[in-house]
């Protein structure tokens, strides 16, 4: 098992946005890779969260939650030092947490499941599809060998008259 990084204690007031919206946070460790917070509307886990601390901003995924504590795991590296001391992070060009870049959606149990319903009637619809076209053939092909037979002897007899 790989060993954890080393963890800061420290009380940092933080701002904290997820899929409820902005929220006050305080985070209580941090490490390179993540950080511990408390919050009074804790974030579900998998859920991704952006805390903001002066200029720094920190983009995470929630990987637990429980009675208003959560533990994130960042997407960049973090700015421990800088972050426990407040100083300001560098300039956008060279900050990690680069402005371009977005928080992604969190998507609800309920849009998850109307989306795998949806996924799951388009390929109910395309099996369907597919049965009928081959019944289709299938009958074709009987009606094409049914009648192919009777047309094949009054040709043959045709063919000897003459």
């Amino acid at each position: 098992m790989k060993p954890r990084e080393p963890r800061q204690k420290v009380l940092i007031d933080a701002r904290l946005r997820h899929e409820t919206g902005w929220s006050d946070a305080r985070i209580l460790n941090i490490s390179r890779r993540g950080l511990m917070a408390r919050a009074p509307r804790t974030p579900q886990r998998g859920s991704y969260v952006e805390i903001c601390r002066g200029t720094h901003r920190i983009v995470a995924r929630v990987v637990w939650a429980r009675d208003g504590t959560f533990g994130a795991r960042a997407q960049d590296m973090i700015a421990v030092e800088a972050i426990a001391t407040g100083a300001d992070a560098p300039p956008a060009a060279a900050n990690l947490n680069d402005e371009r870049r977005r928080l992604p959606r969190a998507t609800s149990p309920q849009s998850q499941h109307e989306r795998s319903r949806r996924r799951a009637r388009g390929l109910e619809f395309a099996a369907v599809v597919l049965c009928a076209a081959s019944a289709a053939f299938l009958v074709f092909d009987t009606v094409r060998e049914t009648l192919s037979r009777p047309l094949a002897m009054v040709e043959a007899t045709l063919a000897q008259e003459r």
